[in-house]
């Protein structure tokens, strides 16, 4: 059976800040479909200065997947935009301790852009 991805951009969530939300798998079957949502986000006009990556409803990623955020990191940092995890799972934040990536990355508990409690 093939893993499944769903992503959904929503541009000008909050003020300067994107949201893109993951639900399902992100690995080898997945990686690329993950990598095209991150490079529309990323790219789209205005450019966001934040572009918030809700993980809640990731429930798997892989190593794979883990390089397609990495990918997508190195664009924002290119273009001056905080690329943001937010609502990161016990499974995901495993996988980003182990690798290390939990130092580089940007990650918050709250899913909205500015920490407060709620939803964007």
């Amino acid at each position: 059976m093939t893993a499944l991805l769903h992503t959904t951009h929503i541009a000008g969530a909050a003020p300067g800040t994107d949201l893109l939300r993951l639900r399902g798998e992100a690995d080898q079957d997945t990686a690329a479909d993950l990598q095209h949502a991150f490079d529309h986000a990323l790219r789209s006009l205005p450019t966001p200065h934040v572009l918030l990556v809700d993980c809640r409803g990731l429930t798997f990623c892989t190593s794979t997947g883990l390089n397609a955020v990495l990918k997508a990191r190195r664009l924002a940092l290119r273009q001056g935009t905080v690329l943001r995890l937010t609502g990161v799972t016990d499974q995901l934040r495993r996988l980003l301790r182990i690798t290390e990536v939990d130092t580089v990355l940007d990650i918050q508990d709250s899913p909205t852009a500015d920490g407060a409690p709620g939803t964007v």
